[in-house]
């Protein structure tokens, strides 16, 4: 009985994790792919002055992989909550079973 309170907890833990990072991944995810899509380019209008348009092409290299590196790294940051939900649970059910194999090694008291 106490084995299936802590596996229904542990694994209300990790439903929370899974819970809260659902919606921000999902919005990281479409925020990837449309940065991904965007195509800054100096090209037209300033690439007929020649070092500028290649100073602005540089630039917008430089801000893409910016963004990108940025969406990627909150990525990470909403992933890390996940696994420590996962870690936590995983913690909370170690904790128990080493407790109950403690406990099973304890010498009876006699009565």
């Amino acid at each position: 009985m106490a084995g299936d309170k802590i596996a229904v907890e542990a694994e209300s833990i990790r439903e929370m994790g899974r819970n809260m990072i659902d919606e921000p991944m999902r919005d990281l995810d479409e925020l990837a792919r449309t940065v991904a899509r965007i195509e800054l380019s100096a090209v037209g209008g300033y690439g007929v002055f020649g070092l500028l348009g290649s100073s602005l092409g540089d630039a917008f290299d430089e801000v893409k992989l910016a963004a990108q590196t940025y969406v990627a790294d909150k990525r990470k940051q909403v992933a890390d909550i996940h696994t420590k939900a996962y870690d936590t649970a995983n913690g909370y059910v170690g904790g128990d079973t080493d407790a109950a194999t403690i406990a099973a090694k304890m010498p009876t008291i006699p009565t």
